[in-house]
C-alpha cells in the first residue's frame, strides 16, 4: 500500500509538470512510474485508471510535438539530400553546412520530442553521406563536438555547485529564473555533440535543473497563497465610507504588487480578481466618470454650433476632475484650443479689413466702427491735411520695417535711417507697441493732401495694407 501510495504522489508531480508547461519532466515520471507498475505487477483499478490517465496525457503531448517538429525535421533531411546531391564546392563550406543541420538536429530533441530511433538512424546515415566529400575536416569538427561536451558538462557541474549553495536558503525567485535562463543560453551555445554524448548530457542537465524548477514552483506557489489572502482581504473591506474602502484597498494592493510571482498562468487571473473584489467601491466613482465623460460629449457637441460660447465650456472644463488623463478629456481640450485659434483668425480677419478701409471713412462725423481705436476714428472725422509726401513716406517706410517687409531699393537710404533709430531705440529699452503703429497711421492720415487721396498715396496705402496682414495682432 505504501509503494501505492508513493506512485500516486508521483502522478500528482507529474501532473503538476504537466500544467505547469514542463513536459519532459512530466513524461519522466510518467515512465518512471510504468516501470515500477510493471515491476510491481498486480495494482489497484484506481491506481491503474490514473496512471491510464496521466499515461494518455504523456501519449497527446508526445503527438502535438511531432506533428509540430516532424515537418522541421522533415525539412533538415531535404537539405542533407540536397548537399548529397550537390556538394558544395569548398569543403569546409560543405563541412559547416552539415555541422549546423545537426546543431538543428539536436536542438528539436531539445526542446520537443526526441526524434525516433528511425529517424536518429536515417538521420546519422545521410549525414554520413554527406561528410564524405569533406573528410579531411571530420577530425577537426569531431575535436568541436567533444569541446562542446566537455564546456556543457562544466555548466552542468555549475548548476549543480548553485543547488548545493543556495538549497538551504534559495535566493529571490526572479535572481533563480534569470539563472536558469541565462544557463540555458550557455548550453545553446555549446551545440552540435557527439551522438553518444547527447542523450547523457540532456538527461543530466534537466536533472542539475530540477531542484531549482522545484524552488521557483515553491515560491510562486507561496506567492499565489500570499495574493489570494489579500484578495480575501479586499473583499472583507465593508467600512461605511466609501473613500475609506478605497484607500484600504490601495493599501492592499501596494502590498499586493510588491509580492513576488505567482506563475505565468495564475497572474493574469489573480490580478482579474483582485480588481473585482475592489469594483464595488467604484461603483460611484464610475458614474461619476461617466456623467464627466457625458458632458465632454455635450461640450464638444455645443462647440460645433455656429453661437458657440467658448468662454462658457472653458469654465466647464475646469469642473471635469475625474476623467482628465482620458483620451475624450485631451480631445476636447484640442478642440477648444482650435475653435479659439478659429475665432482669433476670423477677428484678426475682420480687423485686417476694417483697417484696409480706414480712408473710407475719411470726414464723415458719423463713422462707428467698434474695431478702429477711437483715436484713429477721431483722426478721420478732421484730418489736418498737411500734404507732406515724405511724412507720408516714412511712415509707411517705418510701419514696413516694424512688419519685417523690405521696401522697395528706391527707399534704401530712408529705410537704413530709420533702422538706425529702432535700433537706438531698442538699446535704450523702448520696445516696439500698439502706440506706435497707431500713431504711424495718424501720421500718414494727417499727411494726406485732402480726402480725395492722389495716385502716390493709394500707391502707399496698398504698401500699408500689406503691413496690416503681417502686424494684424499689434493693430490698435
Amino acid at each position: 500500500m505504501e509503494t501505492h501510495k508513493t506512485l500516486f504522489n508521483s502522478l500528482d508531480k507529474a501532473e503538476k509538470h504537466f500544467e505547469a508547461g514542463q513536459i519532459k519532466l512530466a513524461q519522466k515520471i510518467v515512465s518512471e512510474v510504468s516501470r515500477l507498475i510493471k515491476a510491481e505487477g498486480k495494482v489497484s483499478n484506481k491506481l491503474r485508471h490514473r496512471f491510464n490517465f496521466m499515461s494518455a496525457q504523456s501519449r497527446y503531448f508526445n503527438e502535438i510535438s511531432s506533428f509540430a517538429t516532424n515537418p522541421k525535421r522533415n525539412e533538415i533531411i531535404e537539405e542533407i539530400e540536397k548537399l548529397i546531391s550537390k556538394p558544395l564546392e569548398n569543403p569546409k563550406k560543405q563541412a559547416n553546412e552539415i555541422h549546423s543541420l545537426q546543431t538543428r538536429w539536436q536542438l528539436l530533441d531539445q526542446t520537443s520530442k526526441p526524434a525516433s530511433r528511425d529517424q536518429w538512424m536515417s538521420f546519422k546515415k545521410l549525414t554520413d553521406k554527406a561528410w564524405e566529400p569533406c573528410a579531411q575536416y571530420y577530425e577537426e569538427l569531431k575535436a568541436i563536438k567533444i569541446s562542446n561536451a566537455m564546456e556543457r558538462m562544466k555548466i552542468i557541474e555549475d548548476i549543480n555547485q548553485y543547488t548545493n549553495k543556495y538549497s538551504g536558503k534559495w535566493p529571490g525567485l526572479i535572481d533563480m529564473t534569470k539563472y536558469l535562463s541565462k544557463t540555458f543560453q550557455s548550453w545553446q551555445k555549446f551545440a552540435p555533440v557527439l551522438d553518444e554524448d547527447f542523450s547523457k548530457l540532456k538527461s543530466e542537465f534537466h536533472l542539475s535543473r530540477e531542484p531549482i524548477n522545484d524552488a521557483i514552483k515553491d515560491q510562486e506557489n507561496k506567492n499565489y497563497k500570499i495574493k489570494e489572502s489579500l484578495i480575501k482581504k479586499v473583499e472583507l473591506i465593508s467600512d461605511d465610507d466609501n473613500q475609506v474602502c478605497i484607500q484600504k484597498f490601495k493599501k492592499i494592493k501596494r502590498e499586493y504588487q510588491e509580492t513576488g510571482p505567482s506563475g505565468k498562468k495564475n497572474e493574469p487571473l489573480l490580478w482579474k480578481k483582485l480588481n473585482e473584489a475592489a469594483d464595488k467601491f467604484f461603483v460611484e466613482e464610475k458614474a461619476a466618470a461617466n456623467d464627466e465623460l457625458a458632458l465632454i460629449k455635450n461640450l464638444s457637441n455645443e462647440l460645433r454650433e455656429d453661437n458657440s460660447k467658448v468662454n462658457k465650456i472653458k469654465s466647464q472644463i475646469k469642473d471635469i476632475a475625474k476623467v482628465r488623463k482620458s483620451p475624450e478629456f485631451i480631445k476636447l481640450q484640442k478642440e477648444v484650443r482650435a475653435f479659439e485659434k478659429k475665432q482669433i483668425s476670423i477677428i484678426l480677419e475682420d480687423k485686417i479689413e476694417a483697417y484696409k478701409n480706414i480712408l473710407n471713412n475719411l470726414e464723415k462725423g458719423d463713422a462707428q466702427n467698434e474695431i478702429i481705436n477711437k483715436d484713429i476714428l477721431k483722426v478721420l472725422k478732421s484730418p489736418l491735411y498737411n500734404g507732406d509726401e515724405d511724412a507720408l513716406l516714412e511712415s509707411v517706410v517705418k510701419l514696413e520695417l516694424i512688419a519685417q517687409i523690405d521696401p522697395p531699393k528706391s527707399n534704401q537710404a530712408l529705410k537704413q535711417k530709420i533702422a538706425l533709430e529702432m535700433l537706438q531705440n531698442k538699446f535704450s529699452g523702448t520696445s516696439i507697441s500698439k502706440d506706435d503703429v497707431k500713431n504711424l497711421l495718424i501720421k500718414f492720415i494727417n499727411n494726406l493732401q485732402s480726402h480725395k487721396t492722389n495716385a502716390n498715396e493709394n500707391k502707399l496705402w496698398k504698401r500699408v495694407n500689406e503691413v496690416f496682414i503681417k502686424v494684424a495682432d499689434q493693430l490698435p
